[in-house]
Formats: structure tokens, sequence, C-alpha cells
């Protein structure tokens, strides 16, 4: 779901609907009260005059207004001077020549249309047919409505709020955007100065959009990086730690027939075999190399898993022989003769013949080996070695599988196991290991098949 995507939608629909309705709310306002002091003023305050003056209209006619009123309004601005009503025609001219309000003229015709005898409204009709309304305009209005109305009026006014307005707004949002985007920023320098521990989804805070998955992603990230660099420190470690011992047998053996020719035999016998120790070694780890690559190689092979672990076990007799240990290869009666597994060249023989050798060197001499195989689901097969021998410590068998780890101080290089479990797990498979209730140690593989053949 993209929710940064319909928070910004929402957010833009939201302001520009808000600021509409606002806008208009606020001009809708504003075009009331500018009218409510544009129209005519009614009541007994205004009533007396106006009344004067339309009965001095109608009996003298304009030439005597114009000689009464006239004088007392010279220098003197009639609008915001001594109150004379405004005496308007039918073409809405004032009688003094005024700028007439046209609402107030309308306002004033509709009162003595529809409201005869309004105080201080007057509608007066001369002998020659001449029709001229007579009312007073409301006073200008009191502080601060007089500065709103200027400001409302002045169009510069109204873009100078729209501007601010986008602009609070924009400021709002590019904060919302930008935050997460340099938190992001800090933490993968952060990461690339070596500092695996950011933290970024904790500094986002409380968010529940795609800056907290890719926050909480970075922090993956970065932890999985320390992981792979802790691991590759420990694997150069661990390799340069096992080089030292056979190079050192190697050195030792060359200065002994340096001071021995006479043992030149059992030198070069001790000489071969350290080498051979060595190209194991080194074998094993660019094995475990590939196989940590993240490298996906194709899968070419088929093999049959039946036969596979048969031949296994009968290799694995004869050292069993020789300590009085048994393997024993059980199938479960609802599988058939063969299970076809799609594999990557020799991984899985390596696989589980590290798991068989690995069962008979720690279990000990006369221990009983069991290998198990059913199928837990149509296309899921669950195989278990077993043994009865001592087992591994609790606190071990977390760490079995991790590349030159040994137990109780066992031979070997470590790495058996680690490759095993990547080689499973190139298969789609998983391992685990647990002791026993009844003692001893189970190996448990879980691996997809392909299908039965009857």
């Amino acid at each position: 779901m993209r929710r940064i995507f319909w928070k910004i939608l929402l957010s833009f629909w939201l302001a520009i609907l808000l600021t509409g309705i606002a806008t208009g709310a606020i001009v809708t306002l504003y075009q009331d009260a500018k009218i409510a002091y544009s129209i005519i003023e009614t009541g007994n305050r205004p009533d007396g005059l106006t009344e004067s003056v339309a009965r001095t209209l109608a009996s003298g006619g304009k030439q005597l207004v114009l000689e009464i009123v006239k004088p007392q309004t010279v220098g003197k601005d009639v609008a915001g001077g001594p109150p004379v009503p405004f005496i308007v025609d039918q073409q809405g001219k004032d009688l003094f020549n005024r700028s007439v309000n046209d609402k107030a003229w309308a306002e004033a015709q509709r009162l003595t249309e529809q409201q005869a005898n309004t105080p201080g409204v007057e509608k007066v009709t001369l002998a020659d047919g001449g029709i001229y309304w007579v009312f007073m305009p409301r006073r200008p209005p009191p502080f601060p409505h007089n500065i709103i109305f200027t400001l409302f009026d002045a169009p510069v006014f109204l873009l100078i709020m729209a501007i601010l307005t986008s602009l609070l707004f924009s400021n709002w949002l590019a904060r919302v955007i930008s935050r997460p985007i340099e938190t992001l920023r800090d933490g993968l320098k952060a990461v690339s100065k070596g500092n695996f521990d950011i933290n970024v989804s904790q500094k986002l805070g409380k968010r529940y959009d795609e800056f907290a998955d890719l926050g909480q992603d970075a922090d993956l990230m970065a932890e999985k990086l320390k992981q792979s660099i802790q691991a590759q420190r420990r694997l150069l470690h661990d390799v340069s730690h096992d080089l030292r011992s056979p190079l050192a047998r190697l050195q030792l053996a060359i200065g002994l027939l340096r001071q021995k020719p006479e043992n030149t035999e059992q030198m070069l016998q001790r000489i071969e075999q350290e080498c051979h120790r060595l190209n194991n070694l080194v074998g094993e780890v660019l094995m475990l190399a590939r196989m940590e690559s993240g490298v996906q190689q194709p899968k070419e092979d088929y093999l049959d898993l039946v036969e596979l672990l048969k031949s296994l076990v009968d290799d694995a007799q004869f050292e069993a022989k020789d300590s009085g240990s048994v393997i024993e290869l059980q199938l479960d009666e609802t599988l058939n003769e063969s299970i076809i597994i799609q594999s990557r060249g020799e991984l899985l023989l390596r696989a589980f013949d590290n798991l068989i050798r690995n069962a008979l060197h720690h279990a000990g001499r006369g221990c009983h080996i069991e290998i198990s195989v059913h199928q837990e689901l149509p296309e899921l097969l669950v195989i278990d070695i077993t043994d009865n021998g001592p087992g591994i410590t609790e606190k071990d068998l977390g760490s079995i599988f991790e590349p030159f780890f040994r137990s109780n101080n066992n031979p070997g290089n470590g790495l058996g196991l680690a490759i095993t479990k990547r080689a499973i797990e190139a298969h789609g498979g998983t391992i685990t290991a647990y002791n026993r209730t009844t003692g001893g140690l189970c190996m448990h593989v879980k691996l997809p098949c392909m299908a039965q053949l009857s």
C-alpha cells in the first residue's frame, strides 16, 4: 500500500478544500459585513430628518430643497459632515450630485415598496411625475472594520494571504517529507563510516508509512552488514589460525629433514600429509566462501536421495565396524523406493556424508546411528540422523553450524557442519540440531522433493 502517496494526495486535497471553504466563508462574511455597513439607516434617529426633507421636497420641489439644504453643506463633506439625506431620482442620481451606493438605493426602493412607512426612508412623487427616494446611508464602519474593509478591498492583500497560506502548508509538507529523508541520509553516512548501530527506525519515531518501512529496512541492512563483516573478520582470523598449525608442522619436518637426512622418507611422508591437510582446508574454505557469496548456482543434477543415503551408509559401514558401531537406514513405509531431488553437483552428497561421519566420530565407539526418512508433506521430506552418544552441551547447540567451531576440543577444522548447513539451505531446506531426551544428538533435516517414482 502506497501510504505516503495517499498522505500527500489527501494533504493536498484537504489543503485545497479547506482553503476554498475558508476563503469562501471569509469573503461571504466580508461581503455581508460590508453590505451591513453600506445599507441605509432606519429607525427613530434618521426619521425626523428624512421626513422633513421629504415634506419640503413634496411641497416646494427640488429648487426649495436646494435653497434650504445646500447652504448648510457649503465647504463640508456631505457624506461625512452633517447628516444630509440622499435624494435620489429614478435614474439613481443624487440631487446634490453625490456618489450613490447602488445597494443602498436598491434597499430604499425595496423598503418603500414592500415595507411601507418604514421610519427613516421616504418615497416622494412630485407634481411633474418625478419620483425621489429620501434616505440616509449608514455611517462609516467603526474600527477595526474600516481597516479590514480597506485591506480586503485591495487585491494585493488577498494575493499576499494566498501566498502565506500556501507557504505554511508547503513548509509543513516539506518538513514531513524531508526530515525522514535527512534521518535516513545521516544513518547511511554513519554506515559508510563503519558505524552500524544507526537505529533509524527509532529516530523516525512513530510513523506508519513507507518511511517507517524504509527505516526498518535500513536498520536490518546495517545489522546484516555488521554480521557479514564480523563473520568475514572471524573467518579470516580462524583461517589464518588453522593455517599456522600445518605450516608450523611443515617447517618442523623440513628442519628435522635437514638435521637428519637419514629420516628423509619419514619426513617426506609427514610433509605430504600436512600438504594434504592444507589442500583440504583451503578447498573447504573456498567452498564455504562460494556458498556464502549469495550467488545462485543452477541445480543441474537430479539424484535419488534413497540411493544416495544407501551408498553413504555402505561406505561408512567399514569405518563403523572398526569402532563396533551400527548404522541403520529406515525408510517410511509410505515412501516409494526412489525419491528424486533436484540438486547442485555433489553438495548434497557432501552434506549427508558430513552428518553421518560426524555422528560416527563424536558419538564414540559402539554407538548406534539411525537414519530415518519420512514424508511430512507431499513435497517435503524429513531426514533425522540420530545417535546415542553423549550429545552436545546446550550452550554449544546454537554454534555448531558456525565456521571453525569445535565442541569439546574435537579434532577437525570445524568447517564440515558449516558447509552442510549452507548446502542444505542452498537446496531450499533447513537443518537443526537438538539433544534427545533418551541421550544422544539428532540432526533434523527438511528437504523439498520433486516427485516420487514408483
